[in-house]
């Protein structure tokens, strides 16, 4: 993916063989990458087990937890003051910045 400047309706494209692909494993942890896989972190080459879709089907129901889990951001404060519950719907807490008030 790059530039998209020019491109209009009937336009020449070129297929490159399948959907936006995603570098996975461990060599990817502690890195920092673009929204299409490409490292921006200037620590050299991805040494990536794998390579998934960017658009994956979801696991089935029966695989996926029930139960209530609570998603560490890393923030303390935030985690200790609004944790957040894995899944749901995160707000982010304008409050605790002075920009709005508590409800």
């Amino acid at each position: 993916m790059g530039p998209t400047d020019g491109i209009q309706r009937g336009a020449k494209v070129q297929y490159l063989g399948g959907p936006i692909k995603i570098p996975v494993g461990d060599g990817i942890l502690g890195r920092v990458f673009n929204v299409v896989g490409q490292p921006i972190d200037e620590a050299g080459d991805v040494s990536a087990t794998d390579h998934w879709p960017m658009f994956r089907d979801p696991p089935p129901l029966t695989e996926q937890s029930t139960k209530v889990e609570i998603l560490e951001t890393g923030i303390k404060v935030i985690d200790l003051l609004e944790p957040y519950v894995k899944g749901g719907k995160v707000r982010f807490v304008w409050w605790l910045l002075g920009l709005v008030k508590p409800f």
